[in-house]
């Protein structure tokens, strides 16, 4: 737990960060206002919808977890693998997409559950391709009880209150 701590204190340049957060918080926003839309539209226009809100989710999630990358001053010379990078975009809006439609098209509390746990996951897939695409000169290891634990805890803040 250490080990996170100081890489969110120590780090990261914590200006970028507020700002990562500004831009999580009007991603959210819009995301939550186009996921409604699609909740009371029907047929066609609710997959439009659910794709639009999904654009706007991955999107918002792609972009808050590339500008904390930027903030990451590790000490050493880093880059950014672009393919990689595009994939963890387009990660994000497909998963997210799937769980706003799981949430959207399907009755009660435990589909919105599953939902989203989904949506959850794709932040979970975005931040570690992210990371994956992350260049270093050196040999980057992932402590898996790490790992595990963000995944899981991201798919559970995704369940509804």
């Amino acid at each position: 737990m250490f080990q996170v701590f100081t890489c969110l204190t120590v780090e990261h340049d914590l200006r970028l960060v507020v700002v990562a957060g500004f831009v999580c918080f009007l991603a959210s926003l819009s995301a939550i206002d186009l996921f409604h839309r699609a909740q009371h539209a029907r047929g066609r226009s609710r997959a439009l919808w659910i794709v639009t809100a999904g654009a706007a989710t991955g999107c918002g999630i792609w972009a808050t977890h590339f500008i904390a990358m930027l903030a990451y001053e590790p000490g050493v010379a880093v880059a950014y693998n672009v393919p990689m990078t595009a994939v963890s975009l387009l990660a994000a809006i497909l998963i997210t997409s799937a769980g706003l439609s799981l949430a959207a098209n399907f009755e009660g509390r435990p589909m919105a559950a599953i939902g989203g746990a989904v949506l959850g996951a794709g932040v979970a897939c975005t931040h570690y391709l992210g990371m994956w695409a992350l260049e270093v000169p050196g040999h980057v290891s992932w402590a898996l009880d790490l790992v595990t634990t963000s995944v899981l805890l991201g798919m559970g803040f995704g369940w509804p209150p």
